[in-house]
């Protein structure tokens, strides 16, 4: 054989085993000597299968996991990355993988995803896109490295911020409303809201950034979509380069094609724009975004000019990322508000608040604090992006691992999204309130938590216009529609570039401005009522308009129709509908005051948080038209700072030496009544009555240093507004009806209110005319006093008005009797018929005072009266319940509470529970008192609460009590007391518990009977 032969054949075969070593080199050696490597630093990975990588694997378990539809959970990490996520599970939150023959070291770590996007443009670059991304983005900002991302982002930073997003709206909200007109056709059907959007996005982005319309660009969304599809479908496929040079796939020559295509087509509307400058029907290119590009593609500086392919590049780059990254978000917001009402209702009320049935307007939408917490949500389960590539072009630390050069990052923002250890248990449930202090707090002040458009100096440069553009959508359909979801939907996201509904979103419509009257008294509490019963919540149910009110009435009718045997279980006669309820749905249940919401809470814990947070996450809810007539706006229902400052006086005015000042007007009323009742002496006497003047005078002396007399019309004038308020407690108000037709009894109760207005108004002037004629020097120190002070204070901050000055005295008028009228009474009828505690009380009278007036140290002594005023206020308390409300959704006990929903705190529930104390619980028993009210209920606050708790406790206490051992006392030195054979025993609900026909008792002198 000849040397030349033998070179012929050495020379291939040398060749080829060179191109087989290098082969082998890099197919095997390097993946292998790299797993090891990283292997060394704790970081592990599915092992390196020879040319293909994990690729096979990826592809399998991403098309076994995409094969059907999923449950309608938020759970999607599992779907749309099965492979990651698998990986994740096994190996940690940073594993190796294996693009191939690429090494890819995929982190969810949020420390190191922070480190790496902070650092992207300089440690942690862009990798190469393939050559299908590369279709989709060409070089654009997306893609570009170096000096060209530079100049692309000062150009794209430009165009999408400040007065320039600003000018965008007016073009958002023209391509909104031509939306909603085509909607209009789809009322009551269903209709699918992903292509909606679709259309909507594309017409957007091409006015916004185009100057033009989404026909005139429909062909390069259309062939933008394809290369998504087809990019998608080959993003485990293995590349081979030479194989790949020498035999190109039908995916790879059709995505040359559309890119061709795509270029033709954006070439066509650069020369649109050029030749209107050129035929001088425009002075220049134009503001937007395209006119920049082409005023930088005709730049006469070369290192500012763009090339033709750049100027591509950045069309096909916003063309794409401009519609498809708001496209999903807003219909995965949509899927999300549709099954979950009550925070469409929450959105929608925001927006009404805001904007009512105006456009939405810039400086509004920043204010947008509940939908602002709905995209933060939306974006965290169905995050536009599944992850961001880099790459290291040096060997760089990362944390504590060395990493070496050319290996590939994949940051995945989906698997810190879904991650319970960094959300909590409920990380899969859709709660936008973990975003109501902002995205820093909800993450825990950890950046690499959350970043849905990326983090650092290469986030997205659309984030801006995404947001704007998503708020200015979803507040004009709130505005318009109800949304709910099609029973044809089928569950099925899938990851493209961004995450999409595999088969659309389809959704029902219903209109708020045909319909109003429906979704309010129809469609809103029938779900809310499915929201409560499926926390264990249950109650009677909603009865289209009226709620419960009918059957209320009813119950509370019959129940006061008769008297009741001579026993102390009066719950089921003054609150027969809620002592049915009780027993029928539990402690805690939901009802309906026509179409108002209401949780009644019996359950003692529940009773004790709502109270205890009154002024912050419980407040008063707005009192109804007939207790605002006897209370104002005054202490009992005030809310905000005017409670504060009302509060402070009151505070003053009741506590401590003031307090102390009272004690002889108090004992001196007494003691005019005591002198009337020798004239009754051995007779039948109705004391209720007798109890309503002597407190009427004690509150007129102590408050208002004035007599029941000169009050007298006021007290008879409350006292009919409280009969009226108790005969409408359970009437249904419709607003409309009520503005048109007002009944006799709101006719009623305006004139009584102006004629409190008129004689308060007389005591006031009284008051003021003493000072200014020089009969007194100040306005004095009592309540009235300080009201007055405060009416006339120079500072505005500290100055009472007119309206709450009158408001304040009503209030006081009427508690600072009613209450103390009551629990005089029945403690009065109480003792008569247990002679037994009648002796105790006097026998600790007498030892303490002897026939001495009662003083306020001895007062304080007075024991088992306490124990007896305790017992009394457990059986007839003054307060049935209490109002409250939730403003916003908040959590009490277990329960998730929507907004807007009233809460209604009943004591006798409690008061009367023999779980709670005994099964003698009707019985009267001062006894359990003995050690006080903390070892009396076990030490549990909500158990017994006559007076409220917590800040919004009653400010009359103290005054109450004071002034009910007074009076007790000076009676128990003179007199006994039994009850007469004319009673009749039927307590009432007015405000407070009355007796409905007075309590008769015979009174015998003891003096006499020596």
């Amino acid at each position: 054989m000849s040397a030349l032969l033998k070179l012929a054949i050495l020379l291939p075969c040398s060749l080829f085993l060179v191109a087989l070593i290098k082969f082998l080199y890099d197919y095997w050696w390097i993946p292998l000597r790299l797993q090891r490597m990283m292997n060394s630093q704790g970081i592990k990975g599915p092992p390196y299968a020879f040319i293909h990588g994990n690729n096979k694997e990826a592809t399998k378990t991403t098309n076994e996991a995409l094969s059907k539809p999923m449950a309608l959970r938020h759970d999607i990490f599992p779907r749309v990355q099965p492979h990651v996520y698998s990986c994740v599970n096994r190996y940690g939150r940073n594993y190796l993988a294996w693009d191939g023959k690429r090494p890819e070291l995929v982190i969810t770590e949020p420390e190191l995803v922070n480190e790496v996007l902070k650092h992207s443009v300089t440690t942690f670059p862009k990798r190469k896109p393939t050559v299908f991304l590369t279709g989709i983005f060409g070089n654009g900002l997306v893609t570009a490295l170096g000096e060209k991302w530079v100049k692309q982002r000062k150009l794209a930073n430009y165009a999408f911020h400040g007065e320039s997003l600003k000018n965008m709206t007016p073009a958002v909200i023209a391509s909104v409303e031509t939306m909603l007109e085509k909607w209009k056709g789809y009322v009551g059907k269903e209709i699918e809201v992903y292509h909606e959007f679709r259309l909507l996005t594309s017409e957007v982005i091409s006015r916004t950034a185009f100057g033009s319309s989404y026909l005139e660009g429909e062909k390069i969304f259309d062939m933008l979509n394809k290369l998504s599809i087809i990019r998608s479908r080959n993003l485990f496929e293995t590349r081979i380069p030479l194989i790949n040079k020498l035999w190109k796939s039908g995916d790879v020559l059709e995505s040359e094609e559309l890119s061709k295509g795509i270029q033709d087509c954006v070439m066509k509307i650069v020369k649109k724009r050029e030749d209107k400058v050129v035929n001088g029907e425009a002075d220049s290119f134009g503001n937007d975004f395209l006119g920049s590009l082409v005023n930088a593609y005709h730049d006469s500086d070369e290192n500012n000019r763009l090339s033709t392919e750049d100027l591509v590049d950045e069309c096909k780059t916003f063309y794409f990322a401009g519609q498809d990254t708001v496209n999903s978000l807003l219909a995965w917001i949509v899927f999300l508000l549709a099954i979950h009402g009550d925070w469409q209702e929450k959105a929608r009320r925001e927006v009404i608040e805001r904007f009512g049935n105006q456009i939405p307007n810039s400086e509004e939408m920043s204010k947008l604090k509940i939908m602002t917490m709905i995209i933060y949500e939306t974006l965290r389960l169905y995050g536009p992006s599944n992850g961001m590539m880099r790459r290291t072009e040096s060997d760089v630390q990362l944390g504590k691992l060395i990493l070496p050069a050319n290996l590939d990052l994949l940051v995945i923002h989906s698997a810190p999204h879904h991650d319970p250890q960094l959300w909590g248990d409920d990380v899969h449930l859709f709660k936008p309130e973990r975003f109501a202090e902002g995205i820093a707090k909800a993450t825990n002040y950890n950046a690499g938590v959350f970043c849905p458009f990326g983090l650092g100096p290469r986030n997205c440069v659309g984030m801006n216009f995404a947001t704007t553009e998503t708020k200015i959508v979803l507040s004009m359909i709130l505005q318009r529609y109800t949304i709910s979801l099609s029973p044809t939907y089928v569950h099925s996201p899938i990851p493209y570039i961004t995450v999409q509904p595999q088969h659309g979103i389809q959704v029902i419509l219903e209109s708020l401005h045909n319909d109003a009257f429906l979704y309010d008294y129809l469609w809103k509490p029938l779900r809310l009522q499915h929201m409560m019963s499926s926390q264990g919540i249950k109650g009677p149910p909603y009865s289209f308009i009226h709620g419960n009110n009918k059957e209320a009435t009813k119950m509370t009718k019959e129940a006061l129709s008769k008297p009741m045997a001579l026993r102390h279980d009066i719950f089921p006669r003054v609150q027969p509908h809620i002592y049915s309820c009780v027993n029928k749905y539990g402690r805690n249940y939901l009802s309906w005051d026509g179409n108002r919401p209401e949780l009644v809470i019996t359950e003692p814990e529940l009773a004790n948080e709502v109270l205890k947070h009154s002024v912050t996450t419980f407040p008063k809810r707005k009192p109804t038209v007939f207790v605002s007539r006897i209370f104002g706006n005054g202490l009992v229902t005030a809310l905000g700072e005017k409670w504060v400052k009302q509060r402070k006086l009151a505070n003053y005015a009741f506590h401590g030496e003031s307090l102390k000042n009272m004690t002889p007007a108090v004992i001196a009323s007494v003691e005019t009544m005591l002198e009337k009742w020798k004239g009754y002496v051995g007779k039948e006497m109705e004391v209720y009555h007798e109890f309503r003047l002597l407190t009427s005078e004690v509150i007129s002396r102590t408050a208002f240093s004035s007599s029941y007399l000169e009050g007298e019309k006021i007290f008879d004038m409350l006292n009919k507004l409280s009969i009226i308020r108790s005969r409408n407690l359970f009437e249904t108000r419709i607003p409309l009806i009520n503005k048109l037709w007002k009944s006799a009894d709101m006719l009623k109760s305006e004139e009584l209110s102006k004629g409190i207005q008129d004689c308060v108004m007389k005591i006031v002037k009284k008051r003021g005319d003493k000072v200014e004629n020089r009969e007194a020097n100040s306005f004095g120190n009592d309540f009235l006093g300080l009201l007055v002070k405060a009416y006339h204070d120079p500072d505005k901050n500290n100055r009472l008005s007119m309206e709450d000055l009158v408001d304040e005295c009503k209030t006081f008028y009427f508690a600072g009797q009613d209450t103390v009228n009551s629990l005089l009474a029945w403690m009065v009828f109480l003792i008569s018929i247990h002679g037994d505690w009648q002796e105790k009380a006097r026998r600790e009278v007498i030892e303490i005072f002897g026939n001495q007036i009662p003083d306020s140290q001895g007062i304080s002594k007075l024991k088992i009266m306490t124990m007896i005023i305790y017992e009394t206020l457990r059986l007839y308390g003054p307060s049935i319940g209490l109002m409250r409300r939730a403003e916003r959704e908040v959590q009490l006990g277990k329960l998730v509470l929507p907004a807007n929903l009233d809460l209604l705190v009943v004591h006798s529930a409690s008061h009367h529970d023999p779980q709670l104390w005994g099964d003698e619980v009707h019985l009267f028993k001062p006894e359990r008192f003995e050690e006080g009210i903390a070892k009396a209920t076990n030490y549990n606050a909500g158990v017994f609460c006559p007076f409220g708790l917590g800040p919004r406790n009653c400010v009359g206490m103290n005054l109450a009590i004071t002034e009910t051992k007074i009076a007790l006392s000076m009676i128990l030195q003179r007199y006994t007391i039994s009850l007469s054979p004319a009673y009749v025993h039927s307590p009432i609900p007015y405000i407070t518990i009355q007796p409905q026909h007075g309590i008769q008792v015979i009174l015998e002198s003891l003096h006499n009977d020596a």
